[in-house]
């Protein structure tokens, strides 16, 4: 599958492979505390060679539960991930997660760019109809960007995370219909 090319970032198929050094800035994403701790992650225990392995074991592994891609910029330069995952095709529904990992390239409206992006690909290329997202209270910022790309918010709903337990965090979502513009 080609890189699905927008104004100013492209997604990148995650199978796609990845140079020795597009892996260790992947891994940096992945130790970043204050990055994850926004995205609701926690950094990862495993050393670089156990990680690069883990991750090129995934990417070789077709998963139907999940559609994954990497943003990049016109220029090649990995900046982010993004995807949609916990696909239920019976409900035809997904959860969308999205995380700029380079601090220059936050706070361009590439994240906007890579969500419409993927929600472009996956209501025209899938049979899903509804895709939502979770994200924290304070998380303004995400808010807002999700918001641009026609998310609605439905509120306040009670989370759990392993390593978090239990809190609360904002749900948003979009049809296919609300995405076309209701023109369906």
């Amino acid at each position: 599958m080609p890189i699905l090319w927008g104004n100013r970032v492209g997604l990148r198929p995650f199978e796609d492979p990845l140079t020795d050094a597009q892996a260790a800035r992947v891994y940096r994403w992945s130790c970043d505390e204050e990055l994850l701790r926004w995205s609701g992650g926690t950094p990862t225990e495993l050393s670089f060679a156990e990680f690069r392995d883990r991750l090129n074991s995934e990417r070789r592994n077709a998963w139907s539960h999940r559609r994954m891609f990497f943003i990049v910029t016109r220029a090649g330069e990995l900046i982010g991930r993004i995807g949609v995952f916990a696909i239920d095709w019976d409900k035809h529904e997904a959860e969308l997660g999205i995380l700029i990992g380079e601090a220059p390239a936050r706070n361009r409206r590439y994240g906007r760019e890579a969500i419409t992006l993927l929600l472009r690909y996956v209501f025209e290329t899938t049979s899903l109809e509804r895709i939502h997202l979770y994200t924290f209270l304070n998380n303004l910022r995400a808010q807002r960007c999700f918001d641009a790309c026609g998310f609605r918010n439905l509120g306040v709903t009670r989370r759990f995370a392993p390593d978090l337990g239990e809190y609360d965090g904002i749900e948003m979502e979009i049809t296919r219909r609300e995405f076309r513009g209701g023109n369906e």
